[in-house]
């Protein structure tokens, strides 16, 4: 399970005890809510009734007919006093909230005959703010124009009074001094906004003398007692907490058992706390979670802390929380309340539970129609200045299309630009796709960042989460137009109702950049999550006799379609960079866990093993400037980076304990160019070769026994080097360094390595260090070839190269198999082609290194790993089609047929020749077609292709006897040799031949 909490820190530990909750009853109504508008409460009339409308201020007994009806067949019916006051009414005490925002409306129509007048929705309130305790609220416009010729629509917004008492819903009529009877129908409550701290869910007062179903955490003592100051409800019971012998001990509340607490949805704790005695240290409270799941036995987290408590005034203690079934339901999840001090007595009251926001609808919920501007209306199409002085204008002086776009000038700053609401078009954990084009209204030269970015507030807290990579997009000032493009954006950040907004801004290097300029064809897309197949073949199933195979995962992985794909395919995972010392103390001391317990989580709970990555990166990359020092290598500062080191592994390893069965301890320390073979990064830079020792010993001596100590390095299939790494292995082990495997990456290329240099690097580790584990930790193949930084396929990737791929990952795990007892693992970098390093690495561009699609789907690299049938080409086979001529000019037609599965792309004949292996020994002159390699090009499934080669016997005996051999490749890795015996005679040969195909 996952927590979200705001105002994170480490929480204390304490003992498990069984909880138990008397619930709060609250109207089920309230948690059905969405981010769009609820509709909490209708009227239609159409079951018969008055539906518990009453008369109001001497009106008649509401009644339902049929003479009349906005829709449906029902309406009510109402006559007035005799002097026209007072209509229907109903009490809205259960329905609406103090302080929450709604619509409130209805349609009223008079009856045949009746003059002509005007009427309004009016809530007669009752309240202590109000002179003489009641106030009369009109609904909407005060007047509105009603007649006996057709139904009008009445009412509006209202906010509800936080300190209302009671409210009274009625319809009258506006202006008649005698009795006229009208028709009501079609009223309709909707809520637009909580109240402010959100919806309550449940609270607790103790004002019945119980304990309200909160029980100890440790061995504190609950009772219900008299403060001496009353509470801030103004009541005179709350809840004592006593014998108190550690900080953590408190009060607590199994929120399991609190009705309608939904994973997903966004809550809020608010409580007061009053010291039973005067304590001059000044402790504080602190509202904490202890969470179990099938991932963890107890995880503590805080939610806030209060300020200093007094035992003369009541100190308010609020936070926010939230929770997931990821990785797996809660089993656990309590609420309490912990002190600063470990022994003071106190007491807790007026405890709330709201709803700050509702669990995100399902994406069949949703209104996923997007947003499309182009303002070829003439209008702004929904567009606003975000700060209101700069202007908006629809301009015909440049269009991206048609004729029209949006100017934005004036802006008073750089936040200032043109904004959209994009609540109930984007919700929380969907995917979207979202491009607009801009031009700068000027032609200088000019570079300007151009940045997209949301606006979102929940509950009064406003977060600005940029869409684009921050800082932006550079546009110049060229007159052109330039496409802002972003695929694939995930919402992450839940809003009150209508409280979402995309925006453009600018973000100079240092001061304001407020140029003018446009934006046009403005596009904002729903991307529905794939569905992954389930009926294909498990890949770590398939290598299950052989080796586990793991993928490397963020935490974009632990939901949805990804985390299906990930538990499916793989029973190994590696943290890409949630473990690494950038991510997980980039401040000394201050440990953030939370995403990396969260991947470890989804693992532990999918029954996966776990590879630490990484502990000290040897290039200083995602590495904290302190954790090297000054940077020097004085006695002093080699002293700091050591205990550095040392403490930084001891936390890390001991954090994750045993659900960690490796580690990468040091990352990348090879470069063959140095005498020793060791990269010169920060960390040699002060300590020399002796950090890797350091790192490896503190290792060993705080990660649990058993866990595997690996060093980590790209490019081991280079002689260099993998030379460096035989090297510099066995120097550590000559000194007694604790070292128990080598990782190769393998980030390779489509034509780079060879397969047999990848078989080479682990056979020369496995010879020179038998006892060492190898595993493949980072594998991915780019569909580049390597070196090459200006192909970009973007998003129209060649099917054959797909192909071509796929025919390599075949000979790639087929060399895997024959090395399972010198390999112990293979791991991807990634599992699917949307989400991979190398769209930024070497260049930005679309790359397709991995089994899986954009989509999710299998590609030909899935089927070459598990099932090479399913690859396009398989079953091409080579045969002879026709063999005429004379001795002096001898045709063999070759023909190559094409299985079912897909086309056999690049297809071509290598070279053809002839071996003599009988008779007098000649020298046959073969004539090919066209130069080698004799091309047949894509051949579709199921069909052929030929080609015909000339041979001259001439000064051959009839009896000379010839091995034919025609080497062919398809889809460059797909190969094979056509074999075919003959004699100069032609009568005399095998006309079947072979073709031995590496299928």
């Amino acid at each position: 399970m996952l927590v979200s909490i705001k105002n994170y820190t480490q929480g204390s530990s304490g003992n498990r005890i069984r909880q138990s909750l008397r619930l709060i009853p609250i109207l089920a109504l309230l948690y059905a809510t969405h981010l769009s508008a609820q509709t909490i409460a209708t009227y239609d009339f159409e079951d018969g009734t008055a539906d518990g409308w009453t008369s109001f201020n001497g009106a008649s007994t509401p009644t339902n007919t049929t003479a009349a009806a906005d829709s449906g067949s029902h309406s009510l019916l109402t006559t007035t006093s005799s002097s026209g006051a007072g209509g229907p009414s109903i009490s809205l005490n259960s329905i609406l909230l103090p302080g929450a925002k709604y619509t409130i409306t209805g349609y009223v129509m008079l009856t045949a005959g009746e003059a002509a007048t005007d009427a309004n929705f009016t809530i007669k309130r009752t309240d202590p703010g109000c002179s003489g305790g009641t106030c009369y609220d009109t609904i909407g416009a005060y007047q509105v124009p009603v007649s006996d010729s057709g139904w009008v629509q009445i009412g509006g917004s209202y906010t509800v009074s936080t300190t209302e008492t009671a409210v009274t819903l009625y319809a009258q009529l506006v202006g008649p001094t005698t009795a006229q009877s009208f028709y009501l129908d079609d009223v309709v409550i909707t809520q637009t906004a909580p109240p402010p701290g959100g919806t309550p869910v449940a609270t607790y007062n103790f004002s019945d003398g119980g304990l309200d179903g909160w029980t100890p955490f440790g061995s504190a003592t609950l009772a219900n007692a008299a403060p001496p100051v009353l509470d801030p409800a103004g009541d005179s019971l709350s809840l004592l907490v006593t014998n108190r012998t550690a900080g953590y001990m408190g009060p607590s509340l199994n929120l399991l058992s609190v009705a309608n607490l939904a994973a997903g949805a966004t809550y809020q704790v608010t409580a007061y706390v009053l010291l039973a005695a005067p304590d001059s240290t000044n402790p504080t409270a602190t509202l904490s979670i202890k969470t179990a799941d099938c991932a963890t036995s107890g995880a503590y987290s805080n939610l806030a802390t209060s300020a200093a408590l007094s035992s003369t005034a009541w100190t308010k203690v609020q936070g926010t929380f939230s929770f997931s079934d990821l990785p797996g339901p809660p089993t656990s999840l309590i609420l309490y309340m912990q002190s600063s001090s470990a022994t003071d007595s106190f007491y807790i009251d007026d405890v709330v539970i709201s709803e700050l926001a509702p669990v995100p609808p399902s994406p069949s919920q949703q209104d996923n129609s997007g947003v499309s501007t182009n303002f070829e209306d003439g209008g702004l199409d929904g567009w606003s200045s975000r700060t209101g002085s700069s202007t908006l204008t629809n301009s015909t002086a440049a269009a991206h299309t048609g004729t029209h776009s949006l100017l934005t000038t004036g802006r008073v700053a750089n936040y200032d630009g043109p904004q959209i609401n994009v609540s109930n078009k984007m919700y929380p954990g969907s995917k979207y796709n979202i491009s607009a084009w801009v031009m700068i209204d000027s032609n200088d030269g000019s570079n300007h960042v151009i940045n997209m970015s949301l606006q979102t507030t929940l509950d009064g807290n406003t977060s600005y989460p940029s869409i684009t990579p921050y800082p932006g997009i550079t546009v110049p000032a060229d007159g052109s137009w330039h496409q802002i493009n972003v695929m694939g954006y995930t919402m992450a950040n839940s809003y009150d109702p209508g409280g979402a907004y995309l925006y453009f801004q600018t973000v100079p290097s240092s001061g304001n950049d407020l140029v003018s300029f446009y934006i046009d064809d403005f596009q904002l897309s729903y991307v529905a999550p794939p569905t992954i197949q389930t009926d294909i073949p498990s890949i770590y199933k398939t290598f299950a006799d052989f080796f586990p195979v793991g993928a490397e995962i963020d935490s974009t992985d632990l939901s949805g379609p990804h985390a299906q794909l990930l538990t499916m395919h793989f029973n190994s995972i590696t943290s890409g960079n949630d473990m690494k010392w950038g991510s997980v103390e980039a401040t000394k001391g201050v440990y953030t866990y939370a995403t990396a317990d969260a991947e470890v989580g989804e693992a532990v709970c999918n029954g996966m093993r776990i590879r630490g990555h990484n502990l000290v990166w040897a290039t200083g990359a995602q590495t904290p400037a302190y954790a090297t020092g000054d940077g020097t290598n004085s006695a002093a500062n080699q002293a700091v980076v050591t205990a550095n080191i040392q403490e930084h592994i001891q936390s890390e390893v001991q954090h994750f304990g045993s659900q960690v069965y490796a580690w990468d301890v040091v990352n990348e320390p090879l470069d063959p160019s140095q005498p020793d073979c060791l990269d010169r990064g920060p960390f040699y830079q002060v300590l020399g070769k002796s950090y890797i020792d350091i790192a490896l010993q503190a290792a060993r001596q705080y990660a649990p026994a058993g866990t595997k100590l690996f060093i980590n390095d790209y490019s081991t299939t280079d002689p260099n080097r993998l030379a460096c790494l035989v090297s510099v292995v066995r120097d550590l082990r000559s000194r007694g360094i604790p070292l128990d495997g080598v990782g190769h990456e393998m980030h390779n290329a489509i034509n780079y390595p060879t397969v047999e240099s990848m078989v080479h690097a682990i056979d020369t580790m496995h010879e020179n260090f038998p006892e060492l584990e190898q595993q493949v930790t980072e594998l991915d193949m780019s569909v580049y070839n390597a070196g090459d930084t200006v192909s970009n396929y973007g998003n129209n990737i060649p099917p054959s190269v797909l192909a071509e791929q796929g025919w390599l990952y075949k000979h790639y795990f087929e060399a895997f198999r024959r090395l399972s007892g010198k390999l112990s693992a293979v791991t991807f970098w990634g599992m699917a082609d949307d989400d991979t390093w190398l769209d930024g690495f070497p260049v930005t561009r679309t790359d397709y290194p991995l089994p899986f699609d954009m989509n999710l789907q299998a590609k030909p690299a899935y089927w070459g790993i598990v099932d090479p049938t399913h690859l396009p080409g398989y079953g091409l086979k080579f045969e002879i089609a026709s063999d005429t001529g004379n001795p002096h000019a001898r045709v063999i037609t070759l023909n190559a047929t094409n299985g079912g599965v897909g086309p056999a792309y690049a297809t071509q004949i290598t070279s053809f020749s002839l071996k003599q292996i009988l008779g007098r020994p000649c020298s046959p002159v073969v004539t090919p077609p066209s130069a080698f390699p004799v091309l047949l090009g894509d051949i579709a499934a199921s069909a052929a292709a030929s080609a015909s080669f000339t041979i001259d016997f001439a000064g051959c005996d009839p009896f000379a006897h010839f091995i034919l051999k025609a080497p062919w490749t398809s889809s460059v890795y797909h190969t094979g040799t056509f074999i075919w015996e003959l004699d100069a005679n032609k009568d005399r040969d095998d006309h079947g031949g072979h073709d031995h195909a590496n299928r």
